[in-house]
């Protein structure tokens, strides 16, 4: 029996009794409701990787029972379990399987070792672009992604800018917040396009680019979200200065729990941009931003003015002296004594 080793985040455990006697389709059938759809794609959030995790875990003995399944998605999260617990033969033989049996996603994560020098497979990328090739063909916006990337740098396959927007596109149109993402950054700053621009290809289009932000924020890519918001608070930017549109994308992304967009969003809200100015609300959002340990102090108010709100400073005194970790008075002045408390709330 292989042993786990234990990730940083969450363990997988293993059998400790023997293997289970159910039916193997059966078996697969509740692995794959439990686990979900098969997917080689990349998290939209770190939430949204922690969940799948946890779906993992709680499939994983159904799972493990369905690998002498036809059950290709059984198959490709049992491969995901071999994985995570450092058996890349089984990892390998099991996605070999599910890619026989016509699973896009399976094709990629065979991609994936052999782009990556994944053990058992030596790192090879013109195989590695042979598996995202054919997954690609079968509709895998994963693969057509990694495949665009990889015609942009030249890797495995020949560098050609047209074919990896192409790409992009595709896996775009399908809904893929990273390739959403990607192809954005294509557009509004010639990423990866010899000269950063190509006037066949319509690139430079910072208007084709906020698009895409968008639909990237809506799904839940927080990076999208905030730089789109950078771009409607910056007039220069070709989209226009849109104080509103900037307040709803930082809110999406604090909404999903971005540190910095959290403490961006104070920032909204002591100055007023886009959102009712309420400085409760901004304090509340500063602390809570600090206390995920993620914000510096010194970065807890990016792009506001040096001097704080009276209104607001005195509300963060107040919510650090409840706190029990700011001992002077109530004079919003935000000065050594403020700041001390408040990078012990951060842990720092």
């Amino acid at each position: 029996m292989t042993r786990l080793t234990a990730p940083a985040a969450l363990t997988l455990a293993l059998f400790a009794t023997a293997e289970t006697r159910a039916d193997p389709a059966d078996s697969a059938l509740r692995c794959v409701e439990i686990a979900g759809p098969a997917s080689a794609g990349v998290p939209v959030s770190a939430e949204a990787a922690r969940a799948a995790r946890e779906r993992l875990v709680a499939a994983q003995a159904d799972c493990r029972a369905a690998e002498t399944s036809q059950n290709a998605e059984a198959l490709f999260h049992a491969a995901t379990i071999a994985q995570l617990s450092r058996d890349g033969e089984r990892a390998f033989a099991l996605l070999e399987r599910a890619a026989a049996l016509g699973l896009a996603a399976a094709e990629t994560r065979l991609g994936d070792m052999a782009n990556f020098g994944l053990p058992p497979v030596a790192e090879d990328a013109q195989a590695a672009a042979g598996h995202y090739r054919t997954a690609a063909g079968l509709g895998d916006p994963a693969a057509q992604t990694t495949l665009a990337l990889l015609h942009r740098i030249g890797r495995g396959v020949p560098r050609d800018t047209a074919e990896m927007v192409r790409l992009l596109q595709q896996a775009a149109d399908a809904g893929y917040h990273f390739a959403q993402y990607r192809l954005a950054q294509v557009y509004l700053t010639g990423e990866g396009v010899p000269g950063g621009a190509d006037p066949a290809l319509g690139i430079p289009d910072p208007v084709r680019a906020a698009d895409l932000l968008s639909r990237a924020a809506e799904a839940g890519n927080t990076t999208a979200a905030l730089e789109l918001a950078a771009l409607y608070a910056d007039a220069a930017a070709g989209l226009g200065a849109d104080p509103a549109q900037r307040a709803r994308l930082v809110g999406l992304a604090a909404e999903a729990g971005d540190p910095s967009a959290i403490a961006a969003l104070g920032v909204l809200h002591e100055t007023g941009q886009g959102v009712d100015y309420d400085p409760a609300r901004a304090a509340d959002l500063y602390v809570r931003a600090m206390e995920s340990g993620k914000v510096a102090f010194e970065d807890l108010r990016r792009g506001a003015a040096y001097w704080w709100d009276r209104q607001t400073a005195l509300a963060f005194q107040q919510i650090l002296q409840d706190r029990g970790l700011y001992l002077g008075p109530l004079d919003a002045v935000v000065g050594p004594g403020t700041a001390a408390a408040a990078r012990a709330l951060a842990g720092n």
